[in-house]
């Protein structure tokens, strides 16, 4: 039995297999001395050499990490088109947005009005023309040289990922289309190969958004598709099913259910209960022969919680595209009959009756996905990661939102952002510090209990550990 973990980095200057190894080493358990916690093998699904999948051994051997780099499409970012970027946002209604969001914006019109302030004072050509005269070698001109350079720098470098990835200008829209076509055939690739009983994506930062266009893009792609179905297959379907509680009972009626009864003080037993009830629709689209495999969405300090801000001109736009399905949420919106619809004829089942199996919607690809999010709190409004925050009341009651502790002084800082997989004491993968990022992570993950998740979700019982035979964990 195998699973397939996909990580999409977040902004910055990230080189290939950075950020996969620093991941894979911190959730893994560490190795036995003299061993290694996983192997570095060819990635077979991308034609950059520099690219490599990561193997799990041992009892969690079944898990193979892939990592989608997008980083080097970004190329000829301007620092005018990231300070027009910006000038768009510090600008918008805060109506609507987090604390956090609103925070951020009212310090950048500060820091903008006092720029205008020294400019209107003549206070700032004053402090050129002082620059001017001095000579390079001038203490006060080289720090204000290097102020210009780390300035500059991260606008372009870290902030310029994220102004062209979010900003449909039309100078943006090939760089925008080529990520996510490229994650899109990885998804595709993934599920093509045919092996992975489990697929897991998970998004740090820029990356979730990435991993939300993509896994919403593959959807448009498979919803529809039942391969090999024939009336046949329906009949046998439907007469196994009638042994049970009938044909797609999740589906038809179960989901739609309890995602409508999921509210903002649901407690935690309603939203386990929808969120079993995904897994349990998935298996029965794949016992029609639905090729669709992410049972988890996991996102990380994710920007998607100031969606109304990056996402549309408004917060009334926002919701909008929320209710026309342009949007995927989680729960999905309803449909006429809830989350699913009859898309093929009407097959004779016999006994005068007929049956039209159920899937779920063009935007509703979190019917069958769970989504996790994780994400350090802001502390009055500014330290912590800013950029990320809690997503239910911005994406769906359905999504799991869980505060997790940054340890050490990054958790008081921006830094916080960064550090959700980062190791603050020697130990990792379970042996971490519960409450902290990386506990929570390692559980969501659930790399050593994909037997039983799928035994679960299948009626099957599963072999012992030391029973099961994992051949991909050899080298």
């Amino acid at each position: 039995m195998k699973q397939a973990v996909v990580l999409i980095h977040g902004i910055g200057e990230q080189k290939p297999m950075d950020t996969l190894r620093g991941f894979v080493d911190s959730v893994l358990d560490p190795p036995e001395p003299g061993e290694e916690a996983f192997w570095s093998k060819p990635d077979p699904l991308s034609d950059l050499f520099e690219l490599r999948r990561l193997q799990s051994r041992g009892r969690s051997g079944s898990t193979h990490f892939y990592e989608y780099y997008w980083a080097y499409k970004v190329e000829g970012t301007s620092l005018q088109a990231v300070l027009a970027w910006l000038w768009s946002l510090i600008w918008r209604s805060t109506r609507g947005l987090p604390h956090s969001a609103r925070t951020l914006i009212w310090m950048a019109r500060l820091s903008v009005g006092g720029l205008f302030a020294l400019l209107a004072t003549g206070v700032a050509p004053q402090w050129v023309s002082a620059l001017q005269a001095m000579s390079p070698g001038d203490w006060r001109w080289l720090t204000a040289a290097g102020l210009w350079l780390v300035l500059q720098g991260g606008l372009i470098h870290y902030l310029g990922d994220a102004a062209r990835y979010l900003s449909p200008r039309p100078g943006n829209i090939r760089l925008r289309r080529a990520i996510r076509a490229d994650g899109t055939r990885l998804l595709q690739a993934l599920h093509e190969r045919g092996e992975y009983e489990r697929i897991i994506v998970v998004g740090h930062s820029l990356g979730s958004v990435i991993g939300y266009d993509i896994l919403n893009a593959w959807w448009q792609r498979c919803h529809e598709e039942l391969p090999g179905l024939t009336d046949e297959t329906v009949r046998a379907f439907v007469r196994d099913a009638l042994k049970g509680d009938g044909p797609q009972p999740v589906l038809r009626s179960d989901l739609s259910a309890l995602g409508e009864a999921l509210r903002p003080d649901s407690d935690a037993t309603a939203l386990d209960a929808f969120r079993e009830a995904q897994l349990a629709a998935q298996m029965e689209l794949r016992k029609l022969g639905h090729p669709w495999r992410v049972t988890d969405f996991i996102t990380l300090g994710s920007p998607l919680t100031h969606g109304a801000l990056l996402l549309a001109r408004s917060s009334e736009e926002f919701a909008a595209r929320k209710r026309q399905r342009e949007l995927p949420t989680c729960p999905p919106q309803r449909d006429d009959k809830g989350y699913a619809y009859g898309v093929k004829p009407p097959v004779d089942i016999g006994a005068g009756k007929k049956f039209t199996p159920l899937l779920p919607h063009h935007a509703a690809p979190f019917a069958v996905t769970r989504w996790t999010n994780l994400y350090a709190p802001v502390r009055w409004g500014l330290f912590g990661d800013i950029v990320g925050g809690p997503l239910a009341g911005v994406f769906g009651c359905g999504i799991r939102d869980i505060a997790v502790r940054i340890g050490g002084w990054r958790g008081w800082t921006v830094a916080a952002h960064t550090a959700y997989w980062r190791r603050t004491t020697p130990e990792s993968g379970a042996a971490a510090s519960a409450g902290s990022a990386l506990k929570v992570l390692v559980d969501v993950l659930a790399l050593r209990k994909l037997r039983q998740l799928v035994a679960d979700r299948t009626g099957a019982t599963p072999k012992p550990a030391e029973q099961t035979s994992d051949v991909d964990a050899k080298p």
